[in-house]
């Protein structure tokens, strides 16, 4: 069994169901016995077997490191908790040792069982499927912030020169890095309300009408006095620059956003300033975000993409059928077991857009879908939308600020400026020089 390179709760391989139920099994029940028994001497022959199991494997010496870490961070609590209590010397030992035998063993089991060999074992025990799939989600944003901790890590040791950081430069390096992964988190869960929303049937001639919309977030104006109509199966180039409000739009059609004045129209619902979140949220409506990362709800691939049927009630044979046909259509089959935080940024945003175009949505959003792509890679995503778009006939809604990466298939834009419509025609005239420079996107 090998490790994939980046985190080691991931095999390269995939395991028999019994390693995992066996190694669980043998884990539990010394953990359990150790937490019982009242023998400093049982803990220790316990942690010394669960020791040379670690050390005869090429992945348990890597852990002698971390097991270390956990022995002195176990004592230190004793020693603290002891004290505290006022307890006796054999107490902190006891506990000290028993904490000992549990880190080894924990450390052990993650050498044998990963955690999508784990996962079809706690489905297999009957583990209530809600319950695994929020342990799943918190476990990829786990890794995910962990790997944005390292690279601030990282990025402050090239700022300072010094491998060793000052204890200063701790605190905000992991305070930001926290609050970066509760600003994922929180764009996960919008996604995820987007994703899982409820199905309704869609009309030939529903479209999307924008009437005097404005829209505050945080008590800010971010849209003001637009009007917009777009038809089925069209087209739209959003233009603007940084903070023109092109996200902001994506958002309002996308429901995430309701209009604190105006009313929209949108395949056939109806939207108003009182309209609440659920409400505004549509099954055949969908949003790629700028950050692929933010569109993560599981661990890997093929469970990511599946993961909006399944919600929606598609059995799980066909959400596989369906998600497979996506992924080759996309050119990401042969990635379906690979874990989402190992692939690079252009394979995460073609998983993303094929979470959103499995559920064949009628309004298609995509919020900078080519920025952080080479020219080649950018190219690809164009033609795969198209393909998509021709296939379901959908609406599609392109914004940018970048004008070296159109649709060609776009034959409208709109240009935004200070949050309002500045332009709304044809593609040709909206990308002439003399609109470009009021829209501020050309000198």
């Amino acid at each position: 069994m090998h490790l994939h390179a980046e985190h080691a709760l991931f095999f390269e391989r995939r395991q028999p169901l019994w390693v995992a139920a066996l190694g669980a099994a043998l884990t539990s029940s010394v953990l359990i016995v150790n937490a019982g028994a009242r023998s400093t001497t049982l803990s220790l022959i316990g942690a010394g077997i669960g020791a040379l199991l670690l050390l005869a494997g090429a992945r348990g010496r890597r852990r002698i490191k971390p097991a270390l870490a956990w022995t002195l961070a176990f004592v230190a609590l004793a020693l603290l908790g002891g004290v505290a209590l006022d307890s006796s010397a054999d107490v902190i030992a006891q506990a000290s040792v028993r904490g000992l035998c549990g880190a080894i063993w924990i450390l052990w089991l993650g050498t044998q069982v990963d955690w999508a060999s784990l996962r079809r074992l706690l489905l297999w025990l009957r583990i209530p499927e809600g319950v695994v799939a929020s342990l799943d989600h918190a476990l990829m944003h786990g890794v995910l912030t962990q790997r944005e901790w390292v690279q601030r890590r990282d990025a402050a040791r090239l700022r300072l020169g010094s491998a060793r950081l000052p204890l200063a430069a701790w605190g905000p390096l992991l305070g930001e890095g926290a609050l970066h992964a509760f600003t994922r988190l929180e764009r996960a869960e919008e996604n995820g309300l987007l994703r899982s929303a409820s199905w309704e049937d869609v009309q030939a001639h529903d479209g999307v009408h924008l009437d005097a919309i404005d829209v505050k977030r945080g008590g800010h104006l971010v849209l003001r006095q637009l009007e917009l109509r777009l038809a089925r199966a069209e087209w739209l180039l959003v233009l603007g620059p940084s903070g023109a409000g092109k996200s902001s739009l994506l958002r309002l059609l996308a429901g995430l956003d309701g209009p604190t004045r105006g009313t929209m129209t949108r395949l056939g619902s109806h939207v108003s300033p009182d309209t609440t979140l659920r409400a505004r949220l549509h099954g055949r409506v969908a949003l790629l975000g700028q950050n692929p990362e933010h569109h993560f709800i599981a661990s890997t691939v093929a469970e990511d993409i599946a993961w909006g049927l399944l919600r929606r009630g598609v059995e799980p044979g066909e959400a596989r059928r369906r998600s497979r046909e996506v992924a080759t259509a996309l050119r990401i089959d042969h990635l379906l077991q690979r874990p989402c935080h190992q692939l690079s940024f252009g394979e995460q945003r073609r998983v993303a857009l094929a979470g959103l175009l499995v559920l064949e949505p009628a309004l298609l959003l995509l919020d900078e879908p080519t920025v952080g792509l080479d020219p080649v890679a950018a190219l690809e995503l164009r033609t795969l939308v198209a393909e998509a778009v021709r296939r379901t006939n959908a609406t599609c809604v392109w914004a940018t600020h970048c004008l070296h990466s159109l649709p060609s298939q776009a034959t409208r834009a709109i240009l935004l400026r200070d949050r309002r419509v500045l332009f709304d025609g044809s593609t040709e005239e909206g990308l002439s020089e003399p609109w470009l420079v009021r829209a501020g996107l050309a000198v």
